[in-house]
């Protein structure tokens, strides 16, 4: 199952985070109408009583080097202190190709200074975290020092061997990178990104590679220079107690709306600043430049580190992974008769975990995935369908804005799972266990505290209706 649904969905849960898609609102299964419950049209309503053991476990680890195409590339960069749930750090490896073969800034023979050198990155448009008034961050730009390739797999807990010298040490006013459109060359420029200036050294190191096998091809230039890699300086940002991550777009379709370094030079003589940018170069599903996002998650001495791997939890947690998903194991399946289920529906309520980053964003929408004996992820059988934009939609899983039994405002999240729960009667399995997921657009991004079985008002449900037997 898992080979021919888990790519399709990928592309579905990525685009529907990328698009902010929030789907249908209602039963997609069996209206009220249709299943009123207990009794209603020769349908039955199971009690909330099956046994559902709830924990917290860490998914330590996302490809995030994969180019969909149609899908933007998109990474995480920052550091986020979140009181309740620990720290997030986010760098990003990138290369970088001159737009031709054999690239001169200018003619062979013509005098130039190259004044200066800027490492462009673009905001998507999304943050994660403290939007209105985020507190400055430490980055620092290295040089990749082992070979990248555009066709190996790479993961967010992935690390590569860069020089010890940085090429930048820049503080950013995190606030500026969401608002600002920055001017260069004394030029207002049409997209909001962030400007990190390079050093003389990677300046004049480029410079005397001009006129060199080092730029007669694309492998010449990536041998020599194996990418950048941006990384939050941790140490500082944690101990500022950082909140925002922000989203970088690597592969946008104009200057300063895509990855690139900036070289501002002049003609000796001449006082016009000219332009060459050297860019994160994709061709929709390949690409002439590799990429990923690393990402680290930390919960140690923090609250959540109480709570992860603990079974029948009060408390469970949900982050985009890389990070904590929500793990469950429906059991006593064969108390349920062999019958038609008609709807199961598991409903999760967000709960206050009592800290300030409770005003951090929830997942527009979570996801269920089965899970095998051998522990391996799979797709349920609710996903098995023609028409995959129906069955992500059928799923449901986005949030919804709710009321509980006295008024209060809450967010809630209902999973339809009804094809994979008769999969499992029919099977003769006793136990279905599941792990629920944030949506794969936005790496690290998002934080859902929701109550677990025994946590009264908003405890987790599940709600099955079955046709009776005749």
């Amino acid at each position: 199952m898992k080979p021919r649904f888990s790519s399709i969905s990928s592309i579905l849960l990525l685009a529907a985070s990328l698009a902010a898609f929030t789907g249908c609102k209602e039963d997609t299964i069996v209206k009220a109408s249709v299943a009123p419950g207990d009794n209603g049209l020769g349908t039955e309503l199971v009690p909330d009583t099956l046994t559902i053991n709830a924990s917290n476990v860490f998914a330590d680890k996302l490809k995030t080097s994969e180019k969909i195409s149609g899908i933007p590339v998109v990474h995480a960069l920052g550091t986020i202190v979140d009181p309740y749930l620990g720290t997030t750090n986010a760098g990003i490896y990138m290369q970088v190709l001159p737009t031709t073969a054999g690239f001169r800034f200018v003619a062979e023979g013509t005098n130039y200074t190259v004044d200066s050198a800027v490492l462009i990155l673009p905001f998507y448009g999304f943050a994660w975290g403290n939007r209105t008034d985020p507190k400055p961050q430490k980055f620092r730009v290295y040089r990749v020092d082992e070979v990248m390739s555009t066709t190996a797999d790479y993961y967010s807990n992935q690390h590569l061997n860069v020089r010890n010298i940085p090429l930048a040490d820049v503080t950013l006013n995190m606030k500026s990178v969401l608002n600002d459109t920055p001017s260069a060359a004394g030029v207002k420029t049409p997209y909001r990104h962030i400007r990190i200036p390079l050093g003389q050294d990677f300046v004049n190191d480029v410079v005397n590679n001009i006129g060199t096998a080092t730029f007669e091809n694309d492998a010449n230039f990536l041998n020599y220079f194996k990418g950048f890699y941006i990384a939050p300086d941790s140490t500082v940002n944690i101990n500022n107690q950082t909140d925002l991550l922000a989203y970088i777009l690597l592969d946008g379709s104009a200057d300063y709306a895509r990855a690139s370094v900036a070289f501002y030079y002049r003609e000796n003589g001449s006082t016009e600043t000219k332009t060459a940018f050297f860019n994160y170069q994709r061709d929709q599903a390949s690409s002439k430049t590799a990429n990923f996002n690393q990402i680290s998650r930390n919960y140690t001495g923090y609250p959540v580190q109480q709570i992860i791997g603990n079974n029948f939890s009060d408390t469970l947690v949900l982050q985009n992974d890389p990070g904590l998903n929500i793990d469950l194991r429906i059991t006593n399946l064969n108390k349920l008769p062999v019958s038609a289920i008609l709807k199961a529906e598991l409903v999760i309520t967000q709960i206050k975990s009592g800290v300030g980053a409770d005003s951090l964003q929830v997942p527009n929408r979570i996801v269920p995935k089965g899970v095998d004996a051998a522990g391996n992820e799979y797709e349920i059988a609710d996903f098995s369908a023609s028409d995959y934009t129906a069955a992500l939609v059928f799923v449901d899983g986005t949030k919804r804005a709710e009321k509980d039994a006295n008024g209060n405002d809450i967010i809630t999240y209902r999973i339809n799972i009804p094809r994979e729960v008769q999969k499992a009667i029919i099977d003769k399995r006793n136990e279905l266990h599941l792990r629920i997921k944030g949506g794969t657009g936005f790496p690290a991004a998002y934080r859902l505290v929701a109550g677990g079985r025994n946590s009264g008002t908003y405890k987790m449900q599940l709600n099955i209706v079955y046709s009776k037997p005749d």
